[in-house]
């Protein structure tokens, strides 16, 4: 938030907005999005027991349809609010007053481009969880720091050097898709490790 902060200031200088209005309209975004987080990651940590406990016990077969229905409960909220974002941007921006033209513009530029790809979010806050369930701490806490810290920084600091305070908007979706592909990585990963666990499993059982 600091970062973002500091950009927005330093590049909405330069801009028809000025450095007031992106940080305005920005902070708005952020506490919306970390709202759409909160949802996510509550359907995410009510799954973890059932797949922590499924997968001591070596029911792989629960530990599949835990992440499955919470992946899917977690995609269906993130694409309605992304319908919301997209297409009604207003009657969120409304909610906390709305100013001049200038303000409104960049309100809803923020909030269709910052969170462009919040659909993915909620793959990852899953796997991330999913992870540290099944024992992957480390491969779970890099992943929880990629979104907010591996990418989103050095995507802070060079996108707005060609794009002025709009680059710090798109900060928000070279975050999101670069994060979904890790974690979409370590899923493939861990499956197929969950895939081989399985087998042997079934390997040993008496015939």
């Amino acid at each position: 938030m600091a970062l973002t902060n500091n950009l927005l200031a330093q590049y909405g200088a330069q801009s028809i907005y000025g450095s007031d209005i992106p940080l305005t309209a920005t902070g708005i975004v952020m506490k919306v999005n970390q709202i759409m987080i909160s949802i996510l990651l509550g359907i995410a940590t009510g799954a973890q027991p059932i797949i922590g406990f499924n997968y001591g016990a070596k029911n792989f077969h629960r530990v599949k349809k835990a992440l499955e229905i919470s992946l899917l409960a977690s995609e269906i909220i993130s694409v309605l609010a992304f319908l919301l974002f997209q297409f009604a941007p207003m009657s969120v921006i409304s909610l906390f007053g709305s100013e001049d033209g200038l303000y409104n513009e960049f309100a809803v530029k923020a909030f269709r481009i910052f969170l462009m790809l919040c659909p993915l979010t909620g793959f990852q806050t899953v796997i991330a969880v999913y992870l540290q369930a099944v024992g992957k701490p480390v491969m779970s806490a890099l992943l929880s720091l990629a979104r907010q810290i591996i990418f989103f920084i050095p995507a802070a600091l060079l996108l707005p050097l060609p794009l002025g305070v709009e680059g710090v908007l798109w900060t928000g979706p070279v975050a999101d898709g670069l994060a979904f592909v890790m974690s979409l990585a370590l899923l493939l990963y861990e499956r197929h490790h969950l895939k081989k666990s399985h087998a042997a499993r079934m390997a040993a059982q008496p015939q």
